[in-house]
């Protein structure tokens, strides 16, 4: 005997339907939903290759239902009104709107930050909280639904998914290339100031770990300017105060604006990269999930993007 998931669509793709039936609106439901155009289209597909009709007809600026479309969409307002109604009258629980956030310093300053403003343009009714720190929180204790880490992808208690891996490369500015000795080995970056990112967190991957992984000879004598903040390492280059290792997807669009630019070519990797995290066994909001679902999405346009483009002007 078939199970009653064995013979419905896939659930998203009602939620979907229902959404551009109404609007009679890709754009609109997307908006309403939290989640991309492409992501909604794409659920519409699936929906009418499961049912092997087509549901709308798509018109050069609007879209109407057909014949089986209107036929479908009485059938599922009634059924979803039907479990909403019920799921109203029995749920305990209020599901917060709000999605709570962890991040390292680094990835906050560089990368989350920007793309949560850009999910702000987009879906300004979304409500978050931010905990922005490099010590490892307790998510469930905390109450985090997300979190953004660095790292080797298995912590215990959570499930990972990899966004970029990391490479580190000396980025300075411009204008402090003009007064400073020439670069054209690892070895000439012991010549000038290099800005350090220190404490437990980054011991194994500072400026020591970087000149030796290219054979520089260290000397008892070797100096760096140290902070503790990913921030202020960079701001301090942007500043035109020496040279600070850039971490790849981290400085991207510093270097894509010509803020920061690669005065050598070389890197060097600990095979870590930047995960998102969530707690294992924690059903995630709905909120959350589309938050999510927005993040991956962006960040695989993000990489094809990285993948296509130029290598950054050296100097």
């Amino acid at each position: 005997m078939k199970t009653l998931k064995s013979r419905l669509p896939p659930l998203k793709s009602l939620l979907a339907f229902e959404s551009v039936a109404r609007h009679l609106s890709v754009t609109k439901a997307a908006e309403e939903s939290c989640v991309s155009r492409e992501a909604i289209s794409r659920q519409i597909r699936v929906l009418e290759e499961y049912l092997g009709v087509k549901l709308f007809d798509r018109l050069h600026r609007a879209m109407s239902l057909t014949k089986s479309g209107k036929d479908f969409q009485i059938t599922i307002n009634e059924s979803l009104e039907s479990i909403a109604e019920v799921s109203g009258r029995i749920k305990k629980d209020v599901q917060p709107l709000k999605i709570s956030i962890a991040s390292t310093i680094a990835i906050s300053s560089f990368w989350f930050t920007p793309r949560l403003m850009k999910y702000k343009a987009l879906f300004p009714e979304a409500e978050f909280r931010v905990a922005v720190s490099d010590q490892p929180c307790d998510m469930v204790a905390d109450k985090i639904n997300i979190g953004f880490r660095y790292g080797e992808g298995n912590w215990p208690g959570l499930a990972s998914i990899k966004l970029f891996e990391i490479n580190s490369f000396p980025v300075c500015t411009t204008e402090y290339l003009k007064n400073a000795q020439p670069i054209r080995s690892a070895t000439d970056l012991l010549d000038h100031a290099l800005i350090n990112l220190n404490g437990d967190f980054h011991a194994d991957e500072d400026w020591d770990w970087w000149l030796r992984g290219h054979g520089v000879t260290m000397s008892s004598s070797f100096k760096t300017l140290d902070f503790d903040s990913y921030a202020n390492v960079i701001q301090v280059a942007l500043d035109g105060q020496g040279i600070a290792l850039g971490y790849s997807g981290l400085v991207t669009d510093l270097l894509a604006n010509k803020k920061l630019v690669q005065p050598l070519n070389m890197s060097l990797s600990k095979n870590r990269a930047v995960y998102l995290v969530y707690p294992n066994g924690v059903e995630l909001s709905q909120q959350a999930g589309n938050f999510i679902d927005w993040v991956l999405e962006d960040s695989a346009l993000s990489n094809k993007r990285s993948d296509r483009s130029e290598p950054p002007t050296l100097i």
